[in-house]
């Protein structure tokens, strides 16, 4: 009986106010960085509805970047030997760690997204997970670490759940599986609800669609290019883009002429299936 009522006191112990509060607001920043990662279409309809589109933008950086990586410096000013000194330091803390990750790291880890959209990803979230500890252990004593291991563990599952969220590219493999919604963008093009800006020939796809054309990037509407060559409607689906010299696009044409190119310093075209081409730019 004894062993049973110490078991349960130290639970008890465990989950403390303090411990349910951090884990609470780590889970409520989680939800604003999961959000746009994994439903990014309904989140920014449902933010337009309430005109705070502005909070996508916060979940793809500050927020992730700052206050992911920053609940250990206030979790040790709450701590029970806190002091006047030791706020003021943790707040100077807080504000440096998020100029540096917001003005110097976050603009460097974008521009690894304009040519490597999967690097892009995987940086964002190993430099939080990397911040997130660095913070843990420097700002948590030791003492209280056991306790921290719950709001800890929550920090480390969604860092690690955008690390896995990133959009794959289409491939000549993979593009069977997504005919349904290419199919579904001609069908707008032939209606006329989906037309091309007159200067460059492109449209925006809707976000439901955009995958399609956003060089696997989730924050990128993707972009087609609509041409005609007499009744013949050509849409171009521009995918991933290899540094400067090679890109690869998906070609649809309403009369299925052949246009098959193989060369190896050049174009290179191959029929997918009847109207759908796989085009690798090389410059």
């Amino acid at each position: 009986m004894n062993d049973s009522s110490g078991g349960a006191s130290n639970q008890q112990s465990f989950l403390t106010t303090k411990v349910k509060i951090f884990s609470l607001i780590v889970m409520l920043i989680g939800l604003l960085i999961l959000m746009p990662e994994f439903f990014r279409c309904q989140w920014a309809e449902w933010l337009s509805q309430w005109h705070l589109k502005s909070l996508l933008l916060l979940g793809d950086f500050y927020l992730f970047f700052v206050f992911l990586c920053q609940w250990p410096s206030w979790w040790s000013i709450h701590s029970d030997n806190y002091s006047s000194r030791k706020i003021i330091l943790g707040i100077l803390h807080s504000v440096v760690w998020a100029v540096v990750l917001c003005i110097l790291i976050s603009p460097l880890i974008g521009l690894f997204g304009g040519f490597l959209p999967k690097t892009y990803t995987f940086l964002k979230s190993g430099v939080a997970l990397i911040g997130l500890n660095f913070s843990f252990f420097k700002q948590i004593n030791a003492r209280e670490r056991k306790k921290a291991l719950i709001p800890w563990g929550i920090s480390s599952v969604i860092c690690l759940a955008v690390f896995f969220s990133e959009t794959p590219y289409i491939t000549p493999i993979s593009f069977n599986s997504k005919l349904a919604d290419f199919e579904a963008v001609v069908a707008l093009v032939d209606s006329g609800k989906l037309v091309p800006d007159p200067s460059y020939q492109s449209a925006k796809l809707p976000c439901k669609y955009s995958y399609l054309a956003n060089e696997g990037r989730k924050d990128t509407r993707g972009s087609i290019k609509i041409t005609k060559e007499g009744e013949t409607t050509i849409i171009k689906f521009w995918q991933r883009q290899y540094g400067l010299d090679r890109n690869d696009l998906v070609i649809y044409r309403s009369d299925n002429k052949d246009i098959t190119v193989s060369s190896s310093y050049s174009d290179e075209i191959v029929k997918l299936k009847d109207h759908w081409f796989w085009n690798i730019l090389r410059r």
